[in-house]
């Protein structure tokens, strides 16, 4: 087991993730959908821009739980929380990108269409890998020594 701190650990590691699963609960099903992860706020909020008209603001008004995932080379993770719907234009403007332009089409950070998603996390699970090599090797320990193998840190984390 690693003696890092698991929250700065998993803050870390979401910083870097790219692209997530958003899953949220509509008329009694689980629906998820692939977002833009554009920060790891100092209060440990996961921010996201989206349109106003997707269905996913109906499905994270009034503080339903919502769930994020992140499945990187070596790490995952799943973050339990609940999702609001906010409107900074500043914020919108410093996460816009050509990669925002070329998703949004002619809108701007401006357009009352585009709004941020911010996810508060209440809990989270994460599975560290140390790499395919040290994995292996632990495996082999496990099936030798009888014990279970512990191939990374597996922690579950308040936030």
């Amino acid at each position: 087991m690693s003696t890092k701190d698991p929250v700065k650990t998993l803050l870390a590691k979401l910083s870097d993730t790219g692209v997530c699963m958003l899953s949220t609960l509509h008329d009694g099903r689980i629906y998820s959908r692939p977002m833009s992860l554009q920060e790891v706020d100092d209060d440990h909020a996961l921010w996201f821009l989206t349109r106003l008209t997707s269905p996913k603001i109906e499905d994270t008004t009034g503080g339903q739980p919502v769930n994020v995932t992140v499945a990187e080379k070596g790490f995952w993770a799943s973050v339990s929380g609940t999702a609001t719907v906010v409107r900074d234009v500043e914020r919108q403007k410093e996460y816009w990108s050509t990669a925002a332009e070329s998703f949004y089409g002619d809108a701007s950070p401006e357009d009352p269409e585009v709004v941020l998603l911010r996810v508060d996390p209440e809990t989270a699970e994460y599975w560290d890998s140390p790499g395919v090599v040290a994995t292996a090797l632990e495996m082999v320990r496990g099936k030798v020594t009888g014990d279970p193998a512990r191939p990374g840190d597996n922690p579950t984390v308040q936030l």
